[in-house]
């Protein structure tokens, strides 16, 4: 009767527009009427289901909740809401989902007729799930990574931190929350020593995102202090809106040393720590600024060149020479005043620029630094060496020029002390009568023009060794300079280039290092067919890299011999490459087209050098001397030059340590994978060819 009066009002339409499944129950209980979402949610037809139960629709377990009857309040229909619960349906075949079960009264009286809607919340659960799962994630994450994360409520008052967070500031989150993040967050400038807004302020101020300025110090809750790079960004609802601030950072205490210990490195010489010669270029650069314009400060300049040095180094060895030169170093800076630059400009060349100093005082210290290295005594093993200086002093003044003829006005003083036996101070004082140092210093370009001409240098071989295992080793080796002075002593190539580049002679050297070195290499090549042919590195200058007939005459001197080039690689001093990129790349594009390999040398000292390398077909990276010799006992130096050795890896190019003297750095290079090493340790330098002009480089046969 009661089914019969559902369907005759025509009530079924009304249930099939519904969205979820929708069912009649009686005061009983028992079905009366149902949609067709029921009969396909659940798999049951309505013949079946017409007369059941409503809880034959739901698992057992959930039939007291579901056999609970409603109660409806006496209010009239239109005001009665019903009631909702949530639990799990069950289908014809027995399987179960969730459900939102929603019963209402369908009209007055005391046993009305139910209406009872099933929502699917299979989705709706997944959705939930999906979501708490994501949380739980971010949740993670935020706890995981190594960056101290904050939040903000768009007061600024702390709303979370994570574990790294906590670890820097020193508050715990139970702590912090509802404080001001200036109470938490408090930055101050590590030179100044004066508060920073915080970013968070400035983030909400501004409405952006902002990031610390560098050089910023973190004081934590303990009153320590630590370095911070930091950002923040406004936090937004869906709407755009500003609902706070997430605030990131980190501690860059070590990246700050590293930066300011490479910054160092730049402007100071690696072996002595002294200013190195651009830092003083750029120091006697403002000096004479400071002059030309009529000001009153009276500077001078020394040029000191150390005695018999070259004796030392060459009984004892590098190692002895370079403890030398750090304990000359300490000395000659015990003399100076503190506004003083002392420089070492290159093998035992020093320079000193007195600021606000007349030259009668400059005289002065120049003589109690002479004085001071006279009685120093140096003792290596069981000798004692006793060493002398020769200083030139100038005066700085608005007439003096630039800076090349300041520097040129030094050493030719310097020269003029030397000449004159050394161990003394010649003081260049403006007077008419400045004839002797010119003529000195011509005299001096002179001898080496002179030994230019008549071919008078020798050339020398130190090997290149691999530290890898080969199959066969190929000699490899850099081609050294040496000159003869008057007694017939060698003098290095870091005695007499300085000079050569200043007159613009190393053009002309360069073409004869390369011209003589293939000529001995073509005769070699044709004398041993079965050999492995040697690769030779050559050192070209800076000024060579805008010769432009140095490929053509290359391509031809190289025909004219019979000399593969494959036996010769150029070697480009980084800072000289990265003078003038452009032309470097194109400088090095064309060395490349005749077959002859490039190396980029002194590698890694300025901190753009890897940025660079990309542009830089090279097939060899010699590592800076001064980080192979720090390898063993700074941490720092390993690091660089391991990460050189890597990213050489990478691009597919050779690594080679320069300047290996000692044993230990020999097996740290070896443990770190590095390719190739140079340096006493391995071999010395000797002569090329011998007094016949017969090249001396072994003969590796060639693998059958």
């Amino acid at each position: 009767m009661i089914e019969k009066s559902v369907l005759e009002i025509g009530f079924r339409p009304l249930l099939d527009a519904a969205p979820d499944a929708t069912v009649v129950i009686d005061s009983l209980g028992r079905i009366v009427a149902l949609n067709h979402e029921v009969e396909r949610l659940l798999g049951w037809s309505e013949q079946e289901l017409l007369g059941q139960p409503m809880n034959r629709l739901i698992p057992p377990r959930f039939h007291r909740t579901l056999d609970t009857p409603p109660v409806f309040n006496q209010e009239p229909p239109e005001k009665q809401k019903g009631t909702r619960v949530s639990l799990f349906a069950r289908r014809r075949d027995g399987s179960e989902f969730p459900v939102e079960i929603h019963r209402g009264p369908l009209g007055p009286g005391s046993d009305p007729l139910v209406l009872v809607t099933l929502r699917d919340l299979t989705e709706w659960r997944r959705a939930q799930e999906s979501l708490f799962r994501e949380k739980e994630q971010a949740v993670i994450t935020l706890e995981s990574i190594g960056d101290a994360v904050v939040t903000t409520d768009t007061a600024g008052r702390m709303m979370y931190l994570n574990p790294m967070a906590e670890r820097l500031t020193g508050w715990r989150t139970s702590e912090a929350l509802g404080l001001p993040a200036a109470t938490i967050l408090t930055f101050i400038s590590d030179t100044t020593r004066e508060p920073i807004e915080s970013t968070v302020a400035r983030c909400l101020q501004e409405g952006r995102a902002v990031d610390l300025a560098d050089g910023v110090l973190l004081l934590r809750r303990d009153g320590t202090e630590v370095a911070i790079g930091d950002s923040a960004a406004p936090i937004r609802d869906r709407n755009g809106g500003t609902t706070g601030v997430v605030l990131v950072f980190h501690d860059v205490t070590e990246k700050r040393r590293v930066s300011h210990k490479l910054s160092h490195e730049a402007a100071h010489d690696a072996l002595t720590s002294l200013v190195n010669r651009k830092e003083f270029e750029r120091r006697l650069t403002r000096a004479l600024a400071d002059t030309a314009y009529g000001a009153v400060a009276e500077h001078a300049l020394c040029y000191l060149d150390l005695d018999r040095f070259k004796l030392i180094n060459d009984s004892c060895g590098h190692e002895a020479g370079d403890e030398l030169l750090r304990q000359i170093a300490a000395l000659l800076s015990s003399h100076m005043r503190k506004r003083d630059t002392l420089a070492r400009l290159g093998g035992d060349e020093f320079t000193a620029l007195l600021e606000n100093c007349p030259l009668e005082e400059a005289a002065k210290i120049a003589e109690t630094v002479r004085q001071a290295v006279e009685e120093f005594r140096y003792v290596w093993g069981r000798q004692t060496f006793s060493v002398g200086v020769s200083i030139g002093v100038v005066p700085i003044t608005a007439t003096s020029g630039r800076m090349a003829s300041v520097l040129r006005a030094a050493d030719a003083a310097c020269y003029v002390a030397k000449e004159a036996g050394g161990n003394r101070v010649f003081v260049d004082r403006p007077e008419p009568i400045e004839i002797a140092p010119p003529q000195t210093e011509t005299r001096r370009i002179n001898r080496l023009a002179q030994a230019l001409d008549e071919g008078r240098f020798r050339l020398y071989a130190q090997p290149i060794v691999p530290l890898l295992p080969e199959p066969a080793t190929r000699p490899r080796c850099e081609i050294l300079l040496r000159l003869p002075d008057e007694r017939g002593h060698l003098q290095p190539a870091a005695s007499f280039l300085p000079q050569a580049e200043r007159y613009n002679l190393m053009p002309a050297i360069d073409q004869w290092v390369v011209g003589r070195t293939i000529e001995l290499l073509g005769r070699w090549h044709r004398n041993h067919p079965d050999c492995e042919l040697p690769l030779c590195s050559i050192n070209l200058s800076a000024s060579s890299l805008d010769d432009e007939g140095l490929v053509p005459r290359l391509r031809e001197q190289l025909s004219q011999h019979r000399l593969p080039p494959e036996a010769l690689c150029f070697e480009i001093a980084e800072a000289a490459a990265l003078a003038n990129f452009a032309q470097t790349v194109r400088f090095i594009s064309e060395i490349r087209t005749t077959g002859c390999g490039v190396a980029l040398d002194d590698f890694g000292n300025g901190v753009l050098s890897f940025t660079y390398l990309k542009a830089l077909a090279v097939d060899f990276l010699k590592i800076g001397g001064h980080y192979v010799r720090g390898v063993v006992d700074d941490p720092v130096y390993g690091t660089i030059v391991t990460a050189v050795n890597q990213v050489g890896r990478l691009m597919g190019i050779a690594t080679i340590a320069e300047e290996v003297d000692t044993e230990p750095v020999l097996n740290r290079l070896r443990n770190l994978g590095i390719g190739y090493v140079q340096g006493h340790a391995v071999a010395v330098a000797e002569p090329l060819a011998d007094s016949e002009g017969e090249v001396t480089l072994p003969c590796v046969q060639h693998l059958m």
